[in-house]
């Protein structure tokens, strides 16, 4: 989803002080500048922000694509409408 793209980029942006139109989806963490503490952050913040909970995220998250892919199924798993 799109929101969900916009919302970390927002939320990693705000964390390292950077533009947002500056990270792209195809950006690997380590590529913006997130190593795996600020990327343990920035899940967080995201499961504020969506109201999900994340479990054992660390097994595929290279780009950022990937971390909007796991929040948008979490959500659809965990909000189904």
């Amino acid at each position: 989803m799109a929101d969900t793209l916009q919302t970390l980029k927002k939320i990693i942006a705000e964390k390292l002080d950077r533009d947002p139109e500056s990270i792209s989806p195809e950006n690997t963490m380590e590529d913006i500048g997130l190593d795996s503490l600020d990327t343990f952050d920035v899940i967080f913040r995201a499961e504020e922000e969506f109201n999900i909970k994340v479990t054992d995220y660390q097994a595929e998250l290279k780009t950022l694509q990937d971390v909007v892919n796991l929040i948008d199924q979490l959500i659809k798993e965990q909000h189904p409408t």
